[in-house]
């Protein structure tokens, strides 16, 4: 351990430091006072000057050395801990196994199709028109059609592509579990991809947006292949990125190619992509048989009598069911309906819409726990058609409120109107701030200034979820800061030294080089210890705005101590409160300036209520949406894709 680089660097910058920083302290005592302190140190005093110095950077260096290690070691162990419960949580217990159609998983046919990629090696495969084995599992099939690297899923929709892949993430997970050598299975949703980025950095991206893994473990996971990729939706992104995607794919595979993957995608729009993926294997999932669906329906008994028949002489209504999901929807929404209740299909397309129809409307006609009066059947439609429409429009998949975004508003005036309230509030703040540090009316022309400046820009809101103190980063502040001051110190020094002798000179540097030193030095060790990070995993709806509130007054509180007590020696305690407020504002109280303006403005406008949690759980209620952790989800992208497009009439 002593003899590594970190420990050799860290020993002499903390034993120069010491050494530099009393010698400094003893010289400039004895420069305003009469009785020399040195002296009074007597003829030990090279003890204090090096010796004492010597044992503490050698006790720091070591324990900075070894606690670093400690954390290196078990910080890997934690992430994919973590990662794993995350995956595990959000979309196998959470999506898989609560799976609208999870009641109709019938044993899905299953067949090879060599033609819909392209092999990496010049030998293909023959293409078999042979369903698989049933009962093999989606590991299985990973394994051997896939070559344990690449596996290509397509279907038509509803078909159970995504209910394939999260079945296989399941099995995965417990493979890593059990081997800490095997990658992590990560799913991704394609969706949010755009050619502007290269598919490594959108991986990055969406690992500290979705995971809430920070940036650079997630860019040393994508680097050395530590994640197998689940990527779902290739179908949706626009059409006129999905080529670029796939392109950016077989590129990314072609660089990383030690990273194993799986794509999902519709049928109908993989093969209207010119390009195709460079994959190792790739599957087709079959329409459900006639018997299949007999058999479904037999199971049920009398409730969908009127149902069959219909069956019989309606093929739109009949082609409805050969996908798990709609099957599973027909069950729900038709069960005991008349005759003349049930639709007169004149397409498949408005035999769609009126199953969708019907199946939100027999969940409003079940028992739901209304919190809110003023959610009406209208206004709950109208709130999820714009939820919908506006997760489609800007690529999202799961609803988390702590992520809403000025880009959610409708017109530029509802922009401005955010923009203008957002920098009031923070106006006053910055004044008041600025106020306490200079004690001057400069503070009120800042203020002036961020309101001014703040109604022509957006800025993300990013919470902070948790904060922790790194002694690494307030040791590399304090050590950048004291460098800094070494400038200065040597001017004032020479200066000093020119005009009243070289000894005053010297006493007067290093006396300016520890007053710049110490003040900045603090301010950066304090602003480089405490770092704001996103929270890993969240488990409850609203929690990253409640963490933000709860680390802004924790902040506040230790940086006011901290300044409160050094400007407080100098008979300027509001000072050092005004670098409190600083602190205040930067970890946490800006974010939640902004996450309640935006829903209050969003309230005002009817684009969404404020009380929008309970609206989210009645949702749930209805089983339109699922909660998973601290989000929500549609339960099915078709019945998304059916709000977005649905007009509701505002009341």
């Amino acid at each position: 351990m002593l003899k590594t680089w970190s420990f050799w660097k860290t020993f002499f910058t903390a034993y120069l430091a010491l050494v530099g920083g009393i010698w400094g302290l003893v010289e400039a005592y004895t420069y305003f006072e009469s009785n020399s302190l040195k002296q009074s140190l007597g003829s030990y005093w090279w003890i204090y000057y090096y010796v004492v110095p010597l044992f503490i950077a050698i006790l720091f260096a070591v324990w900075m050395n070894s606690s670093e290690t400690r954390e290196a070691e078990s910080l890997d162990q934690h992430n994919r801990r973590v990662m794993l419960n995350h995956v595990e949580n959000f979309w196998v217990k959470g999506i898989l196994e609560k799976s609208l159609h999870g009641a109709a998983l019938l044993e899905l046919g299953i067949k090879e199709d060599p033609t819909a990629i392209n092999y990496p090696w010049t030998i293909k495969r023959e293409s078999i028109n042979e369903t698989l084995p049933a009962g093999k599992s989606m590991l299985e099939i990973f394994k051997e059609i896939g070559a344990d690297r690449s596996l290509l899923i397509l279907g038509a929709p509803g078909s159970g592509k995504t209910t394939m892949l999260l079945e296989l993430a399941r099995q995965l997970i417990e493979y890593a579990r059990n081997d800490e050598t095997e990658p992590i299975p990560v799913i991704f949703n394609l969706s949010s991809w755009t050619e502007k980025q290269s598919f490594a950095n959108w991986l990055i991206e969406q690992l500290n947006i979705v995971y809430f893994v920070p940036k650079k473990t997630a860019s040393q996971w994508v680097s050395e292949n530590k994640m197998l990729l689940l990527l779902d939706g290739l179908d949706e992104i626009k059409q006129d990125y999905r080529s670029k995607c796939v392109e950016a794919i077989n590129q990314f595979r072609n660089k990383n190619g030690l990273t194993s993957l799986v794509v999902c995608s519709r049928i109908e729009e993989y093969q209207a992509i010119h390009t195709k993926l460079s994959l190792e294997g790739a599957i087709s999932l079959q329409p459900l048989t006639p018997k299949q669906v007999s058999f479904y329906f037999n199971k049920l008994g009398k409730s969908l009598a009127n149902v069959k028949e219909l069956l019989k002489r309606d093929k739109e209504l009949r082609e409805l069911t050969e996908t798990p999901l709609m099957l599973s929807i027909m069950t729900l929404a038709y069960k005991d309906k008349k005759t003349e209740e049930l639709p007169n299909s004149q397409n498949v397309e408005d035999g769609r819409k009126h199953l969708f129809n019907a199946y939100i409307g027999r969940m409003f006609e079940r028992s739901t726990k209304l919190v809110d009066p003023s959610f009406t059947k209208q206004k709950t439609l109208q709130y999820l058609s714009r939820l919908a429409f506006k997760m489609i429009q800007l690529d999202q998949a799961p609803i988390l409120v702590e992520r809403f975004q000025p880009n959610w508003f409708d017109t530029k005036k509802q922009k401005i109107v955010y923009r203008v309230s957002v920098g009031f509030i923070e106006g006053i703040f910055v004044t008041l701030t600025f106020a306490l540090i200079t004690n001057s009316w400069l503070g009120i022309l800042l203020g002036l200034i961020v309101w001014f400046i703040s109604i022509f820009f957006d800025r993300e809101i990013k919470t902070v979820d948790t904060l922790r103190w790194s002694w690494k980063g307030a040791f590399s502040g304090m050590k950048s800061s004291l460098v800094g001051a070494a400038v200065p110190g040597l001017i004032f020094g020479l200066i000093v030294g020119y005009l009243k002798g070289w000894y005053q000179g010297l006493t007067i540097g290093v006396g300016s080089f520890l007053a710049f030193g110490l003040v900045q030095g603090l301010n950066q060790a304090f602003n480089d210890g405490l770092i704001g990070e996103q929270l890993q995993e969240i488990s409850s709806p609203g929690q990253g705005v409640r963490s933000s509130i709860k680390n802004a007054f924790v902040s506040f509180i230790a940086s006011s101590i901290i300044f409160g007590s050094l400007f407080g020696m100098l008979g300027k305690i509001l000072t050092g409160i005004g670098f409190g407020l600083t602190f205040f504002y930067i970890y946490g109280i800006s974010a939640v300036i902004q996450h309640y303006t935006l829903r209050l403005i969003f309230a005002a406008y009817d684009l969404l209520p404020w009380n929008i949690f309970s609206f989210l759980e009645y949702s749930t209620e209805l089983i339109i949406l699922r909660r998973v952790g601290g989000s929500y989800i549609f339960v099915h992208r078709l019945l998304m894709e059916h709000f977005a497009e649905m007009e509701v009439e505002k009341p």
